[in-house]
């Protein structure tokens, strides 16, 4: 099936409720439908286009039906609070201290406080698609040999899927959770439903875990001859028929449950582990360790406006605020762990992020 394209927004549940409708419209019952309605429709040709809540002169317009006075309220701060929508030369902390970006006249108020930027969007479309990729999946199992590359267990069976022991269920973790597979796949790696699920949303480095190098040609025959081995880290409690939890937690989500329905209605959006495993018999790389891209979050803030103006040039991705969270990892996108990580031998080094001064060990 296709992807899923449908535009959405979030919105708090006293948005219709806020007392700042009543006084922009007078006390009026009918502008405040009005503008209620304007907004609505603005958020959603924003959401619909990409664009990180900017909007031209011409798009602002025809969505408020040609009325400039609605437009104009819009733009009001009243009740000592911000307007409904910046223009350029407002200050607000929704705005930050990045540029205006020429070409657009308005930008709503707070909108990636609730909704994704187009990195994010992006990112969360291309993962979606690494983990619907048999081809892909069949590459990084054989690659890393069918074994978890945070702590060896393996080989993984895909038919383990329901298992209450969690370091027998297959599942693909994207590495950096901002960035997809890559054109190579050395972003996405087997993991088992344990490690997976401890690593969560994070990098390895935040994680304070080791990204293990890819077996070689040699390590992948013996594993497969030797059969099913099942491995703790050295901070896991060890789990035994007792002590195996019987439940399933989030571990790597390519759909949001709210937010993005899955394309199958019965199917389950957090389950990452269905698709071929077998490999094709293409020419790939097996014994090449995955490289660490070192990078944070994805490259965005771009749009694809209606009118003339060009589509703005891309930005960084900003680090958000724990008020206003990733929506689709539910954390901000800086997190520091308290202490480098002493990497054991053979291990991937990945690297902190390059704003923060660290002097671990090699």
């Amino acid at each position: 099936m296709g992807e899923l394209t449908m535009p959405y927004w979030l919105e708090s549940d006293t948005y219709a409720d806020d007392p700042v409708w009543d006084v922009l419209a007078g006390g009026r019952a009918d502008r405040v439908d009005q503008l209620q309605a304007a907004y609505t429709r603005l958020k959603s040709a924003a959401s619909h286009q990409l664009t990180d809540g900017y909007l031209t002169e011409g798009t602002a317009l025809r969505y408020c039906r040609g009325r400039r006075q609605l437009l104009d309220l819009l733009c009001t701060s009243v009740l000592d609070q911000p307007p409904r929508l910046h223009r350029p030369g407002d200050e607000c902390t929704c705005l930050g201290d990045t540029p205006w970006i020429e070409g657009y006249s308005f930008r709503i108020h707070a909108f990636l406080r609730r909704n994704p930027s187009k990195a994010e969007y992006l990112r969360n479309r291309a993962q979606r698609a690494d983990l619907k990729d048999p081809r892909l999946k069949a590459m990084v199992y054989d690659r890393d040999g069918g074994s978890c590359r945070y702590c060896r267990s393996g080989p993984l069976s895909p038919k383990a899927g329901r298992a209450r022991d969690r370091r027998k269920v297959l599942s693909y973790d994207h590495v950096d959770p901002d960035q997809p597979a890559g054109p190579d796949g050395s972003g996405l790696v087997v993991a088992c439903g344990r490690c997976n699920e401890a690593k969560g949303h994070r990098t390895p480095y935040e994680a304070d875990m080791a990204l293990l190098p890819a077996p070689t040609a040699a390590e992948r025959a013996a594993w497969t001859a030797r059969g099913t081995v099942l491995q703790d880290l050295p901070d896991q409690t060890r789990i035994t028929a007792e002590t195996a939890p019987d439940h399933r937690s989030d571990a790597d989500p390519v759909t949001d449950r709210t937010t993005d329905p899955p394309d199958v209605p019965t199917a389950d959006p957090d389950d990452n582990t269905g698709g071929d495993v077998r490999p094709d018999h293409d020419d790939h790389q097996h014994d090449q360790p995955v490289p660490w891209s070192g990078k944070g979050a994805g490259t965005g803030r771009g749009g694809h406006p209606t009118d003339p103006p060009p589509a703005p040039p891309l930005r960084p991705q900003q680090p958000r605020a724990p008020d206003s969270p990733d929506i689709y990892h539910r954390r901000s996108r800086a997190p520091a762990p308290a202490d480098p990580y002493i990497w054991p031998p053979g291990a991937v080094p990945v690297q902190p992020p390059p704003s923060e001064d660290h002097h671990g060990k090699p």
